[in-house]
């Protein structure tokens, strides 16, 4: 994201010498945890080297990656400007490098710096028009989902463009609830095919057994039963 990159060059570039001083250097190994969601939003931070996922949970507890970020991007300034606990999680992607300013920081060089808050401020502007982006797309395709209509579904997910990695994690849990539906409703329609069979098998049971237990149907059998001893004899 073009935003998350130019906030880190502008935060760097007006970085004093006594800012550098609490910039602090975080090492993570691979899968390592930076923060958890519901964590407090006290820390801004700067990938310097590696990947960095950001991830949560559905609420069957399945893990959904929401984004990649990788080195000279931005991670944290949403918490920090609103004030709220971490609305995701993060986590590294193999060894990486990150380094940390914390909240107060943070806020005193935004105040300071109006290059920096129009950073802020553009960076906070593309994250609202992504949501309502993201939320228009998941409309549609649950509407395709909810009228069965799979294959366009699937089709209208595989076209999200690339170079937005937040939307393509987003497509790919989309997906995979796409294809679990659609096998729970190939799986239903079969077992309601095998019941249908098993119903029509029972209801012509039960006809026969209605005929066979008239009286017309037992004095039938039983003259036939007297034609054949006659014959044989």
């Amino acid at each position: 994201m073009a935003n998350r990159e130019s906030l880190a060059k502008i935060l760097l570039t007006e970085a004093d010498a006594s800012l550098q001083s609490v910039l602090e250097v975080v090492h993570l190994e691979d899968g390592q945890v930076l923060f958890n969601r519901d964590d407090p939003g006290d820390a801004f931070y700067i990938i310097d080297s590696g990947q960095i996922r950001i991830f949560t949970f559905d609420e069957a507890g399945e893990e959904l990656t929401l984004n990649t970020l990788k080195a000279g991007e931005t991670l944290g300034e949403l918490a920090l400007v609103d004030g709220q606990p971490r609305s995701a999680s993060a986590s590294a992607i193999g060894p990486a490098v990150l380094r940390r300013l914390r909240r107060e920081d943070f806020l005193e060089m935004v105040h300071n710096s109006p290059a920096l808050s129009q950073a802020v401020f553009r960076l906070l502007s593309q994250r609202a028009r992504h949501m309502t982006e993201y939320i228009e797309r998941l409309g549609h395709w649950a509407r395709l989902v909810a009228a069965g209509q799979y294959t366009q579904a699937m089709a209208n997910i595989e076209n999200v463009e690339s170079s937005d990695r937040a939307l393509v994690a987003v497509a790919d849990a989309v997906k995979q609830m796409v294809r679990a539906v659609k096998e729970r409703e190939e799986k239903l329609r079969k077992e309601v095919a095998q019941l249908r069979i098993e119903i029509d098998e029972e209801r012509r049971k039960l006809r026969v057994a209605e005929i066979v237990d008239t009286d017309y149907f037992q004095d039938l059998t039983k003259r036939v039963r007297n034609l054949r001893s006659q014959s044989e004899e």
